[in-house]
Order: structure tokens, then sequence, then C-alpha cells
């Protein structure tokens, strides 16, 4: 939802509460909101509509965990659902393109995983044991309700390759997996900075024992 459709959602919200004969306060329009804002205005409204029909739930005023279940389902379905999107498009794009997921979680997820290229060109026996690892890490994040920094596309081998070379100016037209607008949304909203950091080691190691030598002579001093 956008800001514009906090009017109309606090007063569709009042008039459920109004439904079930309870009092809506501005503490419960804000605790909605905040939860459900990532969602279209109409899907929301939808959502009370089949809470209020659901013949085991329907005769209790809507919590938000409610209508978060009936937009998403459980973190474990929704992480079933993610790695479907994820499977198709790893048989039908594969790791030479770079892809674009219209979910940004999933970016998050595979980047931690090791990236797009290793999870394409992964046995087909260890597919099951992926899917495992994803759903999992998917899940624990819709279970926080936390969304990381993710990298606007997941890159491909093309891509790579011409990063290797030095063809910076290479122009990057990644496959858009699943709805194209949001897939648009997360390729605009993502940070280049958000990937994997690998660090030599030796470097590491290095500056450290520079560090403590030089504070050893300004103690010896």
């Amino acid at each position: 939802m956008q800001p514009t459709d906090k009017p109309p959602f606090s007063a569709l919200l009042a008039d459920v509460m109004t439904y079930y004969r309870q009092e809506c306060t501005q503490f419960q329009i804000d605790v909605f909101w905040a939860g459900l804002r990532m969602h279209e205005f109409e899907d929301v409204k939808r959502a009370f509509s089949l809470h209020a029909r659901d013949p085991d739930r329907g005769q209790f005023p809507p919590r938000l965990a409610d209508i978060t279940r009936m937009l998403e389902g459980s973190t474990q379905t929704q992480g079933m659902r993610a790695w479907a999107k994820v499977e198709t498009a790893v048989k039908s794009v594969g790791a030479y393109r770079s892809v674009a997921f219209d979910d940004p979680l999933i970016h998050v997820v595979l980047m931690e995983m090791g990236g797009w290229v290793p999870l394409c060109r992964a046995a087909a026996e260890d597919l099951p044991f992926k899917a495992r690892e994803f759903e999992h890490r998917y899940a624990a994040y819709r279970l926080r309700r936390e969304l990381p920094a993710f990298p606007p596309r997941l890159i491909g081998e093309s891509e790579a390759e011409n990063r290797l070379n030095g063809r910076q100016d290479y122009q990057v037209r990644p496959v858009l997996i699943g709805e194209p607008e949001k897939a648009v949304r997360v390729i605009e909203q993502g940070s280049a900075s958000a990937t994997l950091r690998i660090t030599d080691a030796k470097h590491i190691a290095g500056d450290l024992l520079a560090r403590l030598s030089h504070d050893r002579r300004e103690d010896a001093a």
C-alpha cells in the first residue's frame, strides 16, 4: 500500500471492528498498517472479508496474524512457494543469464547460499537439500518479518565474465522472474553493496599484527 492508502485503510479497519462491536483505536490502526502495508489495499480488504467468513476464526475480531495468514499463508508455505519459483527459474533460465525475482527476500537467501550460478550448477541429486536449506532460511526471515539489504539482481555467468574482463560498460538486462512490475521494483530498490563480502584472511592477519606491533611499541615508550 502507498501512504495515500492509509485513510481508506483506517476507515476499513474501523468498519471491521464495528462489525465485531469493537472499538478501533489508533494503536490498532498503526499496528495493522505497519504489518500489512507491503500488500495491496484490495488484497488486504479481501483478506478481512475472508476472515469474517472463516468458520473457525471468523466469529472473533481479526488479529494481525489472522490477516497475515490469509494473505501469505504459513512461513513454511511461503518458503515452499518461493522455492518453486526459484526451481522453475533454474530450469528455464539457467546459470548464463542474470535474473531479478519479484521477491527481494529470494535474492537475500540465494546470496547467503552462494549465489545464482552455483545453485544452477548444482548436481540434480543435491537440489532436494538445497530446497530444504532455502525453505528454512526463507521461513526464518518471514517469521522475524525481516528484510536485509538485497542486491538488485543475481549475477549470471555472462555478467560475471564481462566484469572479470573489465567491461564495466556491459549493459545488464536481467531476466525478470515472477510479476514484471514487482521485479523491476526489486531492481530499483536493491543495493549494489548488498553482496557477500569475501576478504583474504592474510590481509586481515597482516593488518592485525601491524596494529599489535604498533601498540606494543607505544606501550614500551
